[in-house]
């Protein structure tokens, strides 16, 4: 005869991992629609990520000049003052390894391209490498089409809100509740409206200028240097053996910013330009660091320009780039 008191057991134990799942999906299941709907909303919005993905896509097997840089280089360089056809790759808080990897997985598609752009501003060889958990590397998978997690992709690589929550929740409350216009790119994913900064907000006062805060790393590395550049040379080396011009930048940074450089970051990255200029053939420099033609309406802060800024900046380069071809 059945154990009565065992049946019995086995039923409400039953009883309450039914109830248990059934809480589990009624609290879990709204989370889910929500995450689904804050990506599709992600997916809907334009962003310089996706302008310049789609970008890409249309104009790969024509572009000539691609562009690799930190926030510096993406505030800096508008591909619409550049008579050839163009591409700026760079983005906030981005460097040389993440620049070597997208030029290395977009190569193939690139079958025009003749001059790489990178950027070498100051202390740009005593800053950390990106980490392999850099949150843009779902963004650069999703719009680029490249891999640089260094390994194998999972659906969730895929996803854009959980990689950075707060940046994409900044992102959809300046364009759909805010409705400032801050957010305004061309076809290239250039913001042409990004002049409120810093500068701005002093209403472009130097003196007010040298009393706050700048924001500069004055911190030297040997090791974090060391490395860096030999990691950098390989950048070269790979570029000279596709037979590409490499041209590299330091766009302008204000003389606030410019007087509190550490002369050793400075010297040794001085030091390491001229041993390249002396080891490539084509290689070409562009440092407006300290050009005076840039005036402080030209910034938004201490060490990024503002769309004027940014027309100039890419009238040089522009004009470099001609006198090489």
């Amino acid at each position: 005869m059945p154990d009565q008191k065992k049946n019995l057991f086995i039923f409400n134990f039953n009883k309450h991992i039914s109830s248990f799942l059934k809480g589990g999906l009624l609290f879990f299941t709204p989370v889910i629609i929500f995450c689904i709907l804050l990506e599709l909303l992600i997916l809907i919005t334009p962003t310089s990520f996706s302008i310049i993905g789609n970008y890409f896509d249309e104009k790969q097997e024509s572009l000539e000049i691609v562009i690799f840089g930190s926030s510096q280089i993406l505030n800096s360089i508008n591909p619409k003052f550049l008579e050839k056809p163009s591409i700026n790759f760079s983005s906030g808080m981005q460097h040389h390894n993440t620049d070597f990897k997208i030029l290395d997985q977009t190569r193939a598609r690139l079958k025009n391209l003749k001059t790489v752009v990178f950027e070498v501003s100051y202390g740009h060889f005593e800053v950390r490498h990106n980490s392999r958990y850099f949150w843009k590397n779902n963004v650069f998978l999703k719009y680029y089409g490249v891999n640089l997690k260094d390994r194998n992709t999972y659906p969730s690589d895929y996803l854009l809100y959980t990689s950075n929550p707060a940046f994409f929740s900044r992102l959809l409350y300046g364009n759909y509740l805010k409705n400032d216009g801050s957010y305004q790119y061309n076809a290239f994913g250039f913001n042409k409206n990004k002049y409120e900064g810093k500068f701005k907000t002093l209403n472009y006062d130097t003196i007010l200028f040298n009393k706050s805060y700048v924001k500069i790393n004055r911190r030297a590395d040997k090791n974090i240097f060391k490395h860096n550049v030999s990691f950098f040379y390989n950048m070269l080396d790979y570029c000279e053996n596709e037979g590409l011009n490499i041209v590299i930048i330091s766009p302008p940074t204000f003389n606030n910013y410019n007087d509190l450089r550490n002369p050793v970051i400075l010297k040794r990255r001085d030091s390491i330009l001229s041993v390249i200029s002396e080891k490539y053939k084509n290689i070409y420099f562009l440092n407006s660091e300290q050009d005076e033609k840039f005036t402080a309406k030209m910034f938004w802060d201490e060490k990024h320009l503002n769309p004027d800024g940014a027309e100039l900046f890419t009238s040089q380069l522009n004009e470099l780039i001609n006198s090489i071809e």
